[in-house]
């Protein structure tokens, strides 16, 4: 069996076990150790996977196989700030979204960029997926916010302090990002921003779009539910603009990765 195949049944066995952790906590209603145990199986074979795949390309940069990582990457991150403690349904229903479509809709392939192995782009591009994998997980806190209802005040307070710590992490390794793609871009072509590139355009736009989210304790929209309106959609345009313009076309899941 090549390495491929065995890089493509990790994160297609991670898949499956991240969609039978949502459909044990949707049916249990509540955390357990089994849908505890399964999620972090899951976890396991997704990184295993990554791995593999970072394996064989280095030093090269797998820079459109990033929707592979992002489920990857929001679970631990929703474990460090331990977002799943108390209701891991919209986080995990998100991770199930954006596993199933990298596996679905897949996008491996290389550009000859220049200056590609310069550890600068492969900052670029890890710090990237961190920062929008904590945009993304600070909208499913959004959503437990906006429409769960806590028992106490103390869990609605400690979600909405984990909301915008997310949030604020988040920007911060997205500014990395932008700063680590703009020393590759002038080590490669000279200038620190392409704009002809859609990929520079959105990253772009989505500092902005945080900077703005981020200032609204500074104005008279401090109240609670509002941001909490703003991450979600903000959580919204990374998916759709981050997200899915990372997405190739349809193909059932086999020997490719």
């Amino acid at each position: 069996m090549s390495i491929r195949l065995i890089i493509q049944y990790f994160f297609m066995a991670g898949a499956v076990l991240y969609l039978i952790s949502f459909a044990g906590a949707l049916l249990i209603t509540k955390i357990n150790f089994p849908v505890k145990y399964i999620f972090f199986t899951g976890l396991s074979c997704n990184f295993i996977s990554l791995g593999l795949r970072y394996w064989i390309c280095f030093p090269m940069l797998p820079l459109y196989q990033g929707a592979f990582f992002l489920p990857f990457i929001m679970g631990i991150t929703g474990i460090y700030f331990h977002v799943f403690r108390k209701n891991i349904l919209p986080g995990l229903f998100l991770i199930n979204i954006l596993a199933w479509s990298a596996l679905f809709f897949p996008n491996d392939f290389y550009l000859p960029f220049l200056q590609f192995k310069t550890l600068f782009s492969h900052c670029f591009f890890l710090l990237g997926i961190i920062g929008k994998s904590m945009f993304l997980l600070g909208a499913s806190i959004a959503v437990q916010v906006l429409f769960f209802k806590n028992k106490d005040d103390k869990d609605k307070l400690n979600a909405i302090k984990t909301m915008d710590r997310i949030v604020s992490w988040g920007f911060i390794f997205w500014t990395f990002s932008v700063f680590a793609g703009a020393i590759w871009s002038w080590l490669g072509w000279g200038s620190p921003v392409i704009w002809d590139d859609p990929l520079i355009a959105t990253t772009m736009a989505t500092w902005l779009l945080y900077s703005f989210l981020l200032h609204l304790r500074l104005t008279m929209f401090s109240n609670t539910k509002v941001r909490a309106w703003f991450f979600l959609g903000g959580g919204f345009f990374v998916f759709f603009f981050n997200c899915v313009t990372e997405l190739g076309q349809f193909k059932l899941p086999g020997g490719f990765i």
